[in-house]
């Protein structure tokens, strides 16, 4: 009985359409996979300054994006700090007049060195230009890629969950939110 099969040029064309679709699939994938943009940097000089982008009354809302809710917790409690080593900082906006946001509670969490992402968790408020800081341990990849989640969810504006990815060697994460009634 021979055991090859009867028909090796099948096999041969099911293999090479496989191969194709996971290269076309690759090279048309975004890195992040869920369209979340890379915002981390090295941590030298000046964070960059956010542009509104709009007209100057209004400026375009910041989107939810796919994967920002992942472990969210209502209510988190507030901290000045969960570590060291690497910071994350932001400025808040409202959508309509492009103007800072005082006093908005932004909860940020991530997966660090010293636990997941329920465990480094923290609630901080913005000051009178709408500015946010907190500084965390450095991230570790979580599902592939060191990832950061910023959200906003008070009620006086409409929530707002965004996942952004950082590098292992980044030293802090610039996230701006804009935020619309």
């Amino acid at each position: 009985m021979d055991d090859r099969p009867a028909r090796p040029w099948l096999l041969a064309l099911v293999l090479l359409l496989i191969t194709g679709g996971v290269a076309v699939a690759l090279l048309t994938s975004q890195s992040s996979g869920t369209d979340a943009a890379n915002v981390g940097d090295s941590g030298r000089g000046d964070p960059p300054e956010a542009t509104p982008t709009g007209d100057g009354k209004r400026c375009r809302a910041t989107r939810s994006n796919p994967g920002g809710t992942n472990n969210y917790i209502p209510d988190a409690p507030a901290a000045e700090s969960l570590g060291d080593g690497f910071v994350i900082t932001g400025r808040v906006r409202a959508a309509n007049g492009c103007k800072p946001l005082e006093d908005i509670r932004v909860q940020v969490w991530l997966a660090t060195e010293t636990g997941g992402e329920q465990d480094n968790r923290a609630s901080v408020r913005t000051d009178g230009d709408g500015r946010y800081r907190i500084e965390t341990d450095p991230t570790v990849p979580q599902f592939g890629e060191p990832n950061i989640h910023v959200g906003y969810d008070d009620g006086d504006y409409r929530e707002v969950f965004i996942r952004r990815v950082v590098d292992l060697d980044d030293k802090r994460a610039v996230v701006d939110l804009t935020l619309r009634r």
